[in-house]
This record gives structure tokens, C-alpha cells and sequence, in this order.
């Protein structure tokens, strides 16, 4: 005890002094941040913005810019504030700041419609501080007819929804084009097949949509490109509509037959078919084993308890005493059950066998009519009129912000306004993630050196100090336990009955061979001559008897 009572102690020296070799440490540094934190992080410098058609780096007076909307469900304000921990210091973003709201704020811009030969590229950079369990941090591109960004609500038609989406059993980047039929004149929403997964982490993120000039697409996070399509093949529903759809006129005609099997007519159960026959018997052919009481309970009241002295009825109850195993049951007791067997004469419901069917005609379709909605769109990819983004989520974590949005029909544009923002942010964040030391055990050892040598040196001596020390003389008894442990009284009172009546039992043994003896056991004892006094010694006991 007194060797755990110097080690931890010891130990406790020990961390004092690695605390203060610390502290010394980083008295030796310039007050502010140490150069290895400086190497971390970088001013915040706005990024270059040519040949981008829209940018949005949340920079200045951004609710001149951006617009709240007015539906009264968006009970969530976004806030524009700094990251919780910064890379770019001083760079700012959109703020989700609390869990379980919607949120819902739009902005309007220069109007942008596709062209035949260019690309569409939409960007924005996303970051969930707390983490993502639930929620959503898509926008929605759309055209705002009024040119007002309050109008903007969750029933606001949009042109393109993108971003990342995870709740439940969702766990992806939304891809959602909504296309205008030219014969009906309505929008549908087609989407993605196999869109990629969110990264699963709080580092910030860059998703990104290219739409090609020739229907192809690419969703790219960070830069790389995790899945890509056509419009024209990768959508559900297909962007353009079949050729031909079932009549909607068409019926199946009632003796129409679509079983290919059915019960053979003439076949009928077998005489010596009994259904009723259990699947298992009795085996009779095992008997029980000899030995086996089964007039014996398979546990009994231990004979040999006795009621403790003390026990009180009135605070402990009607004493019972402990059971043991029936030493009688050695095979077995109590009603013994033959085992069961398979039987033989089983052989369940009957059923006829299958034949095919001859009046089988098939899976009926109805026929395939001209489809009167038909169109052909060939260039999708040239999108509608867009002058608008918005967002509208609902999420159960806050601490979503995003940032450096933009629209732009240059990929080289977008690919350099990303080396500016969030390449050199994601460089920074890696480098501030927690890691381990390099070198291993040795390295740790090197750079704690002090502390591990006063600790290594106190426990050597704490070892020495209590094999010195330690005396020879067996330590006095341990004092009983408390009458008043009512609780500890009941759990050892079986064990304590049994040690009773053992040592009982011991002591009237030992008297009748002190009887029969002659009383020359208690004489021996007199005569037998005491053992000398062990001696303190440096290296623990020294006994100088004969052993």
C-alpha cells in the first residue's frame, strides 16, 4: 500500500515538473501564437474574381446582398461569422447557428441563360463545424419572376438544386435539374441515379456541378470528380419522355391466365397419407438410468447451517437456510422424461404436384399507344433563365457555414477562384488536425526526457525506502466489521454457519485425541520451546532459526 502511496506521489512530482518544463517552454517564445501555430494559419486575402459570372464570398455588407425570407416557417436567422477554428483568419461565412429551425434566404443577380457551347458550373464551399447527422446544406438556383429575394420559399420553382444532404438513410450530394416539358408546358424534377456520398467529417469542403455542352455531367467534391452522367441517360425519370406508354384504355380480359403452373388435377393423397401423424415420438426404446430419484428434489437445505445468533426476525426476516446441491442426485431427480425422436410415419400436409398449366398466357401488358406527351430534347444541358440562389433547409445541427459561392461558364475560372479560397483553407485545416509525434517511443522519450528520468528515479527510490523499512512482525488483525452492517451481516451469514459448525466439529476431534493421548498434546505444547523473534533486517525478513 505505502509502495502505490510513493508511486502515485511520485508521479504527481513528475507531471509538476513536465508542467513546468512546459511552461518554461513557452516562456522562451514570443508572446501571441508560437511559429508553429503562424505556420497554421494565414491572413485571409480575397480571392481574384474574373471570368466568374456570379461570386459570393460573404465579404462586406452581405445583407444588403442577401435577403431573409418572409414566410413566417423559416423560424432560423443565418448569421455571417468567422469559423470556429480558422485557417484564413479573418474570412467569414454563412451561418446556420442553431439545430432544429428552417432556415430560408435568398439573393438576385445578373441574370445567366445556357448557351449551346459553353459549360455550367456551379461551386460553393461547405463546412459542418458540429458535424452532419441531419440536415441539409443544398442551395437552389432558380428565376426570381419578381426580382424579389423575400419571395423566396420552399415552394419557389428552381432550375437546380445542389449540394449535400444527410438524414436517416440519406447520405448524398443532391443533383436535382427540373425540366420544362415544351407539349405540356410543365416543369418535372429529374434526379441524379448515383449520386456520391458526403464526406463524413467537420474540414471544409468544395462541391462542384459541371454540366458539359454535350450533356455530360461531373460532380466533383474537393476539387476531384466522385461521379459523373448524362442528362440524357443518367436522370429518373428520363429527361425525355418514352416514345409510346401503355393504353390507358386497355384492360385485361377476364379469362386471361397468367399462373404457368398449377395442381395436377388428378392426382389425389395416398390411402396411407396421415396428415395428422406429429413429427417427433416418444423414444421408447430409452429407459432411465439407474441411479435416477425421482421422489428427490435436485437441491436441499444445507444440514449442517445452523441459525447465526444474532439474526433478528423482525429486521431480517424468517431465517431459511442455504441449499446445496442433493448429494442423492448424482444421476439424476425429479420426474424423469424420455427424449423425443424423429418419427417415421411423418410425412405432413399433402399437397398435389405441379404441372404446367395449358391455358398459361403470360404476364399481361396493356399495348402501347403513341405517347401524346412525346418530345425530344437534345441539349438539356442548355439550362433556362437563372437570377436567383437560394436556401432553404431544415437541419438538427448547427454550425453549418457556408462560403465562397459561385456561378460561372468557365471551368478554368472556377477551378483558379478554388485554388484562391479553399485549396489554401484545406492545406491550412490538415495541417492543424491533431497528430501523433513522428519517431516513436523514442522521440516520445527524447522530448520528455526531464520528467521521465524524476519519475523513473522516484519510483526507485520509493521501492528502496519500503524494502528498508518493512518490518518482520506479522501485522496486527483486522478489526471486525461494524454490528451495524446490517447488509454485509446477511450476504456472509451462510458461509459464517458453515465455518461454525466445521470448526465445531475440528474442536471435539481435537479434545478426544487430547483424551485419548493422555493430555500429552497440551504438555508437548508447554514443553515445545518458543520460536525466536525474527530479526529487522535490510532486505525484508531474516528468520536466524532453523527452517
Amino acid at each position: 500500500m505505502r509502495l502505490l502511496v510513493l508511486t502515485a506521489a511520485a508521479l504527481a512530482v513528475a507531471g509538476y515538473a513536465s508542467q513546468e518544463a512546459d511552461a518554461a517552454g513557452e516562456g522562451e517564445t514570443s508572446p501571441g501564437s508560437s511559429p508553429e501555430e503562424d505556420s497554421k494559419t494565414k491572413p485571409y486575402v480575397a480571392p481574384q474574381v474574373e471570368g466568374l459570372h456570379w461570386v459570393e464570398t460573404f465579404d462586406g455588407d452581405v445583407w444588403s446582398r442577401w435577403t431573409p425570407s418572409s414566410n413566417e416557417r423559416y423560424n432560423g436567422r443565418f448569421t455571417v461569422e468567422k469559423r470556429k477554428q480558422e485557417a484564413l483568419v479573418g474570412d467569414v461565412g454563412l451561418l446556420v447557428p442553431a439545430e432544429a429551425k428552417h432556415y430560408g434566404v435568398a439573393t438576385v443577380f445578373a441574370p445567366l441563360e445556357g448557351k449551346p457551347d459553353v459549360p455550367f458550373v456551379i461551386q460553393l464551399e461547405v463546412k459542418f463545424q458540429d458535424g452532419l447527422t441531419c440536415g441539409g446544406s443544398y442551395v437552389k438556383l432558380f428565376n426570381s419572376e419578381s426580382g424579389q429575394a423575400r419571395d423566396f420559399d420552399n415552394e419557389t420553382p428552381y432550375v437546380i438544386m445542389f449540394g449535400p444532404d444527410r438524414c436517416g438513410a440519406t447520405d448524398k450530394v443532391h443533383f436535382i435539374l427540373r425540366h420544362k416539358s415544351p407539349k405540356t408546358q410543365e416543369w418535372e424534377e429529374k434526379h441524379f441515379k448515383d449520386p456520391p456520398n458526403v464526406p463524413h467529417d467537420q474540414l471544409s469542403h468544395l462541391y462542384g456541378l459541371v454540366i458539359n455542352p454535350d450533356n455530360t455531367f461531373e460532380i466533383q467534391i474537393d476539387g476531384q470528380r466522385k461521379a459523373e452522367g448524362s442528362l440524357l441517360t443518367s436522370m429518373q425519370p428520363p429527361v425525355n419522355p418514352p416514345k409510346e406508354i401503355d393504353d390507358p384504355f386497355d384492360k385485361k380480359p377476364a379469362d386471361w391466365v397468367e399462373e404457368a403452373m398449377m395442381d395436377d388435377p388428378e392426382a389425389s393423397k395416398p390411402d396411407d397419407w396421415d396428415e395428422d401423424e406429429p413429427s417427433t415420438i416418444v423414444d421408447t426404446d430409452v429407459q432411465m438410468p439407474a441411479g435416477w430419484r425421482e421422489d428427490a428434489e435436485p437441491k436441499i437445505a444445507d444440514p449442517a447451517a445452523s441459525r447465526p445468533d444474532d439474526w433478528d426476525d423482525e429486521e431480517d426476516g424468517e431465517w431459511e437456510p442455504p441449499m446445496i446441491p442433493n448429494p442423492d442426485c448424482k444421476v439424476g431427480c425429479g420426474k424423469w422424461k424420455p427424449p423425443m425422436k424423429s418419427n417415421p410415419k411423418y410425412k405432413g400436409k399433402w399437397h398435389a404436384p405441379r404441372i404446367d398449366n395449358p391455358d398459361y398466357k403470360g404476364i399481361w401488358k396493356p399495348k402501347q399507344v403513341p405517347n401524346p406527351n412525346y418530345f425530344v430534347d437534345e441539349a438539356p444541358c442548355v439550362l433556362p433563365r437563372i437570377n436567383a440562389v437560394g436556401i432553404d433547409i431544415w437541419t438538427m445541427n448547427g454550425g453549418i457555414l457556408f462560403d465562397n459561392m459561385l456561378l460561372s461558364t468557365s471551368v478554368e475560372a472556377a477551378t483558379s477562384f478554388a485554388d484562391q479560397s479553399w485549396r489554401l483553407r484545406s492545406q491550412l485545416e490538415e495541417l492543424q488536425k491533431p497528430s501523433r509525434k513522428k519517431g516513436g517511443i523514442f522521440e516520445m522519450i527524447k522530448g520528455d526526457i526531464v520528467p521521465l528520468c524524476i519519475t523513473a528515479t522516484a519510483i526507485v527510490l520509493a521501492t528502496l525506502w519500503c524494502c528498508c523499512m518493512r518490518s518482520g512482525v506479522p501485522p496486527p488483525p483486522k478489526p471486525a466489521r461494524s454490528d451495524n452492517a446490517k447488509s454485509e451481516k446477511k450476504e456472509s451469514r451462510a458461509a459464517s454457519a458453515k465455518e461454525g459448525t466445521s470448526s465445531e466439529s475440528s474442536k471435539k476431534a481435537a479434545e478426544d485425541d487430547s483424551t485419548k493421548n493422555g493430555g500429552k498434546s497440551q504438555q508437548e505444547k508447554e514443553e515445545k520451546p518458543k520460536a525466536k523473534k525474527p530479526e529487522e533486517g535490510g532486505l525484508g525478513d531474516i528468520d536466524s532459526g532453523d527452517s
